[in-house]
């Protein structure tokens, strides 16, 4: 038995290993794309660097559970498909007692998972949006980016065509903040902030406004005009959201919640209270899917009996995507305690569990 154990102990691990690897890549691709208009913009390679590291632990919590899931579906598959699986059988060994020692890793894995979802992910979550925040807003003018309209305003959107220090070139303003549409073109303009350090106040030369007021539709030219955005700096300045808070702070907002918001009414409190509840259980169902996964995903795996690695990741993907749709409409119904999307997100944890015990109890 121990040479059997070792054997589908090796096979497990060498698959979790590759798949690991490759689906951490996928998931940080979106990462990727946002150093690269980083990149675009000419921040330095360091805090692109730390970007791309601290986007890891996030990553980390969705693809240990996949690949966990996928290793699982590969090696019992191809054991299968190669006839071992039958051949234990006929000498008296259980699945059971074959499937005993990935189960294991599977626990293993769980505990990592919940100590990077505790600790690690709000951590690098916080660091990372941060880092993005402030690389936004060292000026005023990096609140502004080259060739694309940027809809971050109140009822203002602005493109420019060219930066250079301070100074903006070909700018475009559709402004609908007294209602109705105008559209203002400037050759030139000056970015600054206002006296408190939190307005991004623009000098335009060389203006034309269309229309020019309510009472004179045509366009009207101006040699000079300022557009002041208030409060527009504070507002890049990144603040602490749920993501960013480890365990005891998520249940410190909710056993502290009517003193952390003293006005506000009691549904609110309760709406308040479920948000930190859904994102505490999503945190710990997305730590033991590392073992629910191995558990279904072992006897699939023997009765897909598929040696191509391509059925194997199908059923993974299929499976994944199900298992986090539950975590989607949970998230989406946060704020709604009589719809108790706390225990929605156990949905699949609990299905996965018991279809795989059922699936193993039929396979012996």
């Amino acid at each position: 038995m121990r040479t059997i154990d070792r054997y589908v102990l090796g096979a497990y691990v060498t698959s979790f290993a590759a798949t690991l690897v490759i689906f951490t890549f996928i998931l940080s691709i979106g990462a990727i794309f946002e150093i690269v208009a980083l990149l675009a913009r000419g921040v330095p390679w360091k805090p692109i660097l730390l970007i791309l590291l601290w986007g890891f632990p996030s990553a980390l919590t969705f693809s240990i559970p996949m690949s966990a899931l996928t290793a699982a579906l590969l090696v019992f598959g191809r054991m299968a498909a190669d006839g071992e699986i039958l051949a234990m059988r006929a000498c008296g060994i259980r699945l059971w007692r074959v499937m005993r020692l990935p189960l294991l890793v599977a626990g293993l894995l769980a505990a990592v998972c919940l100590y990077i979802n505790d600790t690690l992910s709000p951590l690098s979550h916080h660091a990372c949006r941060s880092l993005i925040t402030s690389l936004g807003a060292r000026a005023p003018v990096d609140l502004l980016e080259e060739g694309r309209f940027v809809d971050d305003f109140k009822n203002l959107s602005i493109y420019i065509g060219k930066k250079k220090g301070d100074r903006i070139y070909n700018v475009r303003i559709y402004d609908t903040r007294r209602g109705a549409k105008r559209e203002i073109h400037a050759a030139s303009g000056h970015v600054t902030s206002g006296p408190d350090g939190d307005d991004l106040v623009a000098e335009l030369f060389d203006v034309s406004v269309d229309p020019f007021s309510e009472n004179a539709p045509g366009p009207g030219y101006m040699g000079r005009t300022v557009i002041r955005i208030p409060n527009v700096i504070q507002q890049r300045k990144y603040r602490v959201t749920r993501q960013d808070l480890s365990l005891d702070g998520l249940l410190e907002g909710i056993f502290n919640a009517p003193a952390r918001y003293p006005w506000m009414s009691a549904d609110d409190l309760a709406a308040e209270r479920m948000a930190y509840a859904v994102e505490i259980n999503k945190r710990l169902c997305l730590a033991l899917a590392c073992f629910s996964f191995v558990l279904l995903g072992i006897p699939l795996g023997v009765r897909a009996h598929r040696r191509q690695s391509s059925v194997g990741v199908a059923i993974s993907l299929f499976l994944v995507f199900n298992f986090y749709l539950f975590v989607i409409a949970a998230e989406a119904v946060a704020r709604k305690p009589l719809l108790r999307p706390d225990l929605i997100v156990w949905c699949p944890v609990a299905i996965s569990l018991l279809l795989g015990w059922r699936l193993v109890a039929r396979s012996n």
